[in-house]
C-alpha cells in the first residue's frame, strides 16, 4: 500500500519503474532506493562520475520509510548527549554543525535541480504537553552550551502555547535549523537526478542472496549484480539480515492526514511548515502541509519477530484512532476534520539511539549504514557520505568519525527481545498515559519504560 505521500507524488509524476533483467556488472551496487543509498550514490559521482554505479530497490524509489515518514528534516542537535560519549566534544562539534550544513545543503541541493519537495526551513518546537516531560531537553542544550553550541532557543509557556496552536505544550525550545519536506516527492526526485547523472536504477527488484566473498554480488529475483563493492542502504530491512539481527530494532510509527483545512489551521497560528513534537518515548510528532493539512503522526507501533519485517510496514495504519485521539487531545479544533490518509512506516532503533556504518564483518567489500531512530531524512545527507567514503576506499573525517564501527551494546536475542520488547512498549504507554493525567506511574513501570531505546530525541534521565 502506497503512503499518502507517494500517492500524492506519483500522481504529478507516474513512476516508470525499470526491473533488473539478467546479469551485470558494476563498480558500485547500492541495495536500497530510499534517501542513504541514493544520497551514496550522489556523493560516489560527486566525487568521481566515471564510478559505474547500480541501485537496486525492491519497491520503487520512495516506496520504503523514506515515503512513509513525517517529513522532519532534522539536525543531530537534540542527540548531542548520545553522540558525545561516542564522539567525544570536538567531533560531536563537528557532526552537530555538519547536520545543520546537510539540511542547509538539502535545500540547496532541491532548487538547483527542480525538486519539488515542498523544503520549507521553518525550524523545530520541540515540546512537553505534561509536566512529567518538562525539561526534557535539559540534557541536550547541557552538552550543547559545553561544547560552545546554541542552536535552541527556550521559550515561554505562551510562547510555546502560541506558535503550538495548543494550550497543551506548556513549555519547549525551537530550534531553526530543521526544515520540512513532502517526503517522498524528495525520494523521487534524487532518484530521478541520480539517473540524470549515469546511475542505473532498477525498482521493483528485490535481493534475494548477498554475496559475501571478496568479489561481492547481490542476486535478485531476475538477474545478478556483480560488482567491486557492495553498498547495504536497507535500513529497517536490514534487521532481515542475520548480522544486523541484534543491532536494530524495526519499529513501525503511525500517521494520519486530514483533508486541507488551512482556514482552521490558521486560526490556531499554524501558518507555515513549522515541525512539532512532544517529548514522549512514544512520541507524537506533527505538522502543517503545504496544501493545509494536518499530518499527524505518533510512534511506537508494532515491531517483527525474528527478523520477519515483510510487509507489516506497507499497510494503512492499523491504529488510526489512537493517533486521531492524540491529535484531538492536542487540537480540539481539528475534531471536525475528515481523516481521508492512514498509512504505516518503519523507523529503527538501536541501542546507542544512533545509526551505525561500516564493514561487513568478514566481507569488506560490502558496507552498510542504517539505524537513524526515527531521524534520518536529514542525516541521511551525511551518512550518504559516510558510506560514499568507505565505498571508494577514501580515509578523510567520514570514513573515520567515530560512528563507522560503532554498533556498542547489543539487543537481547530472540525470544526475550520480542517477549522484553512487548513488556517495554506496555510499560511505555503506561508511563505515557499516566503523564497525561498528571500523575505518577509505578516503579516497575518506570524502570520498564527507561529500557526503550533512544527516538527521536534522546531520552538521558527519568523525567517521572
Amino acid at each position: 500500500m502506497r503512503s499518502y505521500w507517494l500517492k500524492q507524488e506519483l500522481e504529478r509524476s507516474p513512476a516508470k519503474p525499470q526491473p533488473l533483467s539478467g546479469d551485470i556488472t558494476a563498480d558500485i551496487c547500492i541495495v536500497g532506493g530510499g534517501y542513504t543509498g541514493l544520497w551514496t550514490a550522489l556523493h560516489i559521482k560527486e566525487s568521481d562520475p566515471s564510478v559505474d554505479i547500480a541501485v537496486i530497490e525492491r519497491d520503487i524509489c520512495g516506496g520504503g520509510a523514506s515515503g512513509r515518514n513525517g517529513g522532519f528534516c532534522m539536525t543531530w542537535a537534540s542527540k548531542a548527549p548520545l553522540l558525545y560519549p561516542v564522539c567525544g566534544g570536538q567531533e560531536t562539534v563537528r557532526m552537530v554543525e555538519a547536520s545543520e550544513a546537510a539540511v542547509r545543503a538539502i535545500g540547496q541541493f532541491c532548487a538547483d535541480n527542480g525538486i519539488e519537495c515542498e523544503f520549507r526551513h521553518d525550524g523545530w518546537l520541540w515540546t512537553a504537553s505534561s509536566e512529567a516531560q518538562r525539561d526534557a531537553w535539559r540534557g541536550s542544550i547541557d552538552v550543547l552550551d559545553k561544547l560552545g553550541l546554541h542552536p535552541f532557543d527556550e521559550l515561554s509557556s505562551d510562547e510555546v502555547a502560541r506558535r503550538s496552536g495548543s494550550e497543551r505544550h506548556i513549555a519547549g525550545v525551537y530550534e531553526k535549523g530543521t526544515a520540512t519536506v513532502q517526503p517522498a516527492a524528495l525520494a523521487r526526485g534524487l532518484a530521478r537526478v541520480c539517473a540524470e547523472r549515469g546511475v542505473r536504477i532498477y525498482e521493483n527488484t528485490s535481493m534475494t542472496e548477498l554475496g559475501r566473498s571478496a568479489q561481492p554480488y547481490v542476486r535478485t529475483d531476475r538477474g545478478m549484480v556483480k560488482a567491486t563493492k557492495v553498498v547495504l542502504a536497507l535500513n529497517a530491512w536490514a534487521h532481515e539480515l542475520p548480522e544486523f539481527r541484534r543491532a536494530i530494532m524495526p519499529i513501525c510509527a503511525d500517521v494520519v492526514a486530514t483533508s486541507p483545512i488551512p482556514e482552521v489551521l490558521e486560526k490556531l497560528g499554524l501558518n507555515d511548515g513549522m515541525a512539532i513534537s512532544d517529548s514522549r518515548t512514544m512520541v507524537d510528532y506533527y505538522r502543517r502541509t503545504a496544501d493545509g493539512r494536518m499530518v499527524y503522526g505518533k510512534g511506537g507501533g508494532s515491531f517483527p519477530f525474528a527478523g520477519r519485517v515483510g510487509s507489516r510496514f506497507d499497510t494503512e495504519s492499523s491504529r488510526p484512532d489512537d493517533v486521531r485521539a492524540a491529535m484531538l487531545r492536542n487540537y480540539h479544533g481539528l475534531s471536525d476534520a475528515p481523516i481521508v490518509a492512514t498509512w504505516r512506516g518503519p523507523a529503527t532503533r538501536t541501542a546507542t539511539g544512533l545509526p551505525m556504518f561500516g564493514r561487513l564483518k568478514g566481507a569488506p567489500a560490502i558496507v552498510y549504514g542504517h539505524g537513524y531512530t526515527g531521524n534520518g531524512v536529514g542525516p541521511s545527507y551525511n551518512g550518504g557520505r559516510i558510506l560514499a567514503a568507505l565505498a571508494l576506499d577514501r580515509k578523510d573525517e567520514w570514513s573515520e568519525c567515530p560512528l563507522v564501527g560503532s554498533e556498542g551494546k547489543l539487543l537481547p536475542p530472540e525470544p526475550f527481545r520480542y517477549l522484553g520488547g512487548l513488556a517495554v512498549r506496555a510499560a511505555v504507554r503506561a508511563k505515557d498515559n499516566a503523564d497525561d493525567q498528571e500523575r505518577k506511574s509505578g516503579l516497575l513501570t518506570r524502570y520498564l519504560a527507561g529500557l526503550a531505546p533512544s527516538g527521536l530525541t534522546a531520552r538521558t534521565d527519568d523525567r517521572n
